[in-house]
């Protein structure tokens, strides 16, 4: 026995509002999407540099530790991607040499880099093997002699040029390395 009821037409298709909800989820999770998409690449650029400035620093320091310290050099050269040669000079005075320190003992970046002494700071330009791109680092470093006078406290800091020292999305925080030298040539 049938209903007079009919239900025909009813469970058709989609209203236009369920229509305009789907639209609306989609573009949130779009948005959502995108946002996470641009985080990871900045994360991706500020670990690249972040991995670099150790490795500039890094750098620096070896070629300190491998001068002796009271010796007759006083410095010694790199070369950069570029073919821009630099001169790290690897003596210290008591009070320390180079690039200015802030209260915590890391390197001053707030000091222009016109006025750090020659020999203590250095633009040292990266290029990307695959892209061709290149980068320009800003590294510094302060030498202080010890007292013994047979070694030395050294400070090199190096950072991306034109980053700030905040913790924006795309800039990585300038990297600090410490250590002692104390290589007398024997």
């Amino acid at each position: 026995m049938r209903s007079g009821l009919k239900f025909a037409g009813t469970e058709r298709g989609t209203s236009l509002i369920e229509m305009m909800i789907a639209l609306l989820v989609l573009t949130v999770g779009l948005i959502g999407s995108m946002t996470l998409v641009s985080m990871a690449i900045g994360n991706n650029t500020r670990s690249k540099a972040g991995s670099t400035n150790a490795a500039l620093a890094e750098m620096v320091i070896d070629q300190i530790s491998a001068i002796p310290v009271g010796g007759g050099v006083t410095s010694v050269s790199a070369t950069d991607c570029a073919g821009n040669s630099v001169t790290i000079n690897t003596s210290g005075t008591s009070s320390g040499s180079g690039a200015n320190l802030t209260t915590s003992g890391n390197i001053d970046f707030t000091q222009s880099f016109s006025s750090v002494p020659s020999g203590y700071a250095m633009s040292y330009t990266v290029c990307g093997v695959s892209t061709g791109t290149q980068s320009v680092y800003d590294v510094r470093w302060n030498v202080q002699l010890l007292p013994s006078g047979r070694a030395e406290f050294v400070v090199v800091g190096a950072k991306l040029s034109g980053s700030s020292s905040g913790y924006a999305l795309l800039n990585a925080v300038p990297v600090n390395v410490r250590t002692v030298v104390g290589n007398d040539g024997n």
